[in-house]
């Protein structure tokens, strides 16, 4: 027997599986222990929306007299949070839910992979790619969406890749979860439609139509309170928030142009001072001088449609309990987000060499945690070989499946009529976010879903090898 051959026969054994499942368990642990006490800023927001909700109004602003309507984040994380905080007294039950919904995505995503390719050997190898991925586990303690959307797209993989057709709770249920999932992260609106139409074209006379019409409609039931919502408090029909997705892409085709700004216009951002830079440094500060040139005429258009409350909001941020974004009037929102759309729009068809070096960056960057140089310069050495592992792990990480993956489907060791749920969701999450900033958690929610895949292409790589020098004997 070949050395290849021994690691998977070594893969393949009962315990090697539960030692690699054990480790892992281990490995969350501690993750959770040293990530304790860190709270990132963005869920404060969350947890302000759902104090809102169980105060009647769903607002970062509840404390204030009338009623400030949110603009800017969808209710399904906040329902969630504010669900806890009813039954349990306290936000950090999140904490509980989130590690037992990793667990859930954990399962799913095993069983979704035993669909494929039932040997425990490639199971074993899935947990061993989890096993570096200290940032995924990170998300438990955050009040994010990653982990219960994590746990969602895990559980529509396994729904997707099990033989057979759906039953009508299995299409129920699938619908409720993919509005859910849309409610805690906007961007998978389209998701649902997608993988309706991808299921017909690669099934075709075996597609059950049925049950993905029941699908759409139980998703668009899940949606229609929050698109209701809007109609009635911004006189517009949307099942996602009214602003947001304008604002981050205005700001992301700046980011590259503006390293290390302290944005005090848009998002309040700090831009991140990237190891590889898309402008050269004596062109910075034209850049930025640019940057609120533009803003100041931005304002001067948004600055008249602002009213008495959007004054008293402006000048009471010391009177809400946590973090909150600024909520102005309905018109003054939407407006904002058709200008800073058509902006940039604008400045990426009109600066094509610089966009298509950056957001090809971008999309590296979504897989890869970055290093900031003057965090880096500052940070004491634990903190920079924090930094270096985060970045290695991601890095060779990605890498690797960009070399396997193109493989294995060439080669046909991954069947794309019967993996494309996988393929589907990881290019959907992918791609969806490569027009926006960068955010390397962005893909959090896809992760189980690509180790799945890569897991397949490595067993078949190791079968190969291990073939090939048993036919050179």
């Amino acid at each position: 027997m070949t050395r290849n051959g021994r690691l998977l026969h070594f893969l393949d054994q009962r315990r090697t599986f539960h030692v690699l499942l054990g480790l892992n368990v281990l490995m969350v642990l501690a993750v959770l222990w040293l990530s304790r006490d860190t709270m990132l800023s963005d869920g404060l927001s969350y947890l302000n929306l759902a104090e809102g909700i169980l105060h009647g109004k769903y607002s970062m602003w509840w404390v204030l007299d009338g009623f400030y309507a949110d603009t800017f984040r969808a209710p399904g994380l906040p329902l969630l949070i504010a669900c806890c905080l009813k039954l349990f007294g306290t936000w950090k039950a999140v904490k509980v839910v989130n590690f037992a919904l990793y667990w859930v995505a954990l399962h799913f995503s095993l069983r979704a992979l035993g669909h494929l390719d039932p040997r425990r050997s490639t199971k074993s190898i899935f947990l061993l790619l989890l096993l570096p991925m200290l940032n995924i586990p990170f998300y438990i303690n955050q009040l994010y969406t990653e982990i219960p959307v994590l746990a969602g797209l895990s559980i529509l993989m396994d729904a997707y890749l099990r033989p057979g057709k759906w039953s009508l709770l299995r299409a129920v249920a699938a619908g409720s979860l993919m509005g859910f999932l849309i409610l805690c992260k906007p961007m998978l609106v389209g998701f649902p439609v997608g993988m309706a139409a991808l299921a017909w074209w690669f099934g075709r006379r075996r597609t059950d139509l049925r049950a993905q019409a029941i699908m759409l409609i139980c998703c668009g039931i899940a949606l229609m309170p929050y698109g209701l919502w809007n109609l009635r408090h911004h006189d517009v029909f949307k099942v996602t928030p009214i602003q947001g997705g304008s604002g981050y892409m205005h700001f992301a085709y700046w980011c590259g142009k503006m390293p290390g700004y302290q944005d005090t216009f848009s998002l309040r951002n700090f831009t991140g001072d990237e190891l590889i830079q898309f402008t050269p440094s004596d062109s910075v500060p034209a850049n930025i001088a640019a940057f609120e040139k533009e803003w100041t005429g931005i304002k001067a258009q948004l600055d008249p449609l602002l009213t008495a409350k959007d004054s008293v909001m402006m000048t009471s941020w010391d009177k809400v309990p946590y973090a909150a974004e600024a909520t102005y009037n309905s018109q003054y929102a939407l407006t904002r987000e058709r200008i800073l759309g058509r902006l940039a729009l604008d400045h990426m068809l009109h600066d094509p060499w610089y966009t298509l070096g950056y957001k090809t960056y971008t999309a590296v960057r979504l897989w890869v945690i970055g290093i900031q140089r003057s965090e880096f310069a500052k940070a004491s050495l634990a903190g920079k070989l924090q930094m270096l592992y985060a970045t290695a792990s991601t890095g060779l990480n990605f890498l690797l499946a960009l070399v396997i993956l193109p493989l294995a489907y060439w080669r046909g060791s991954i069947q794309l009529r019967a993996s494309w749920p996988l393929l589907a969701t990881v290019l959907y999450v992918w791609l969806l976010h490569i027009p926006f900033t960068i955010q390397a958690r962005y893909t959090i929610c896809v992760r189980f879903a690509l180790f799945t895949l890569m897991a397949i292409a490595l067993t078949d790589l190791l079968q190969r090898t291990d073939r090939a020098k048993g036919a050179g004997t």
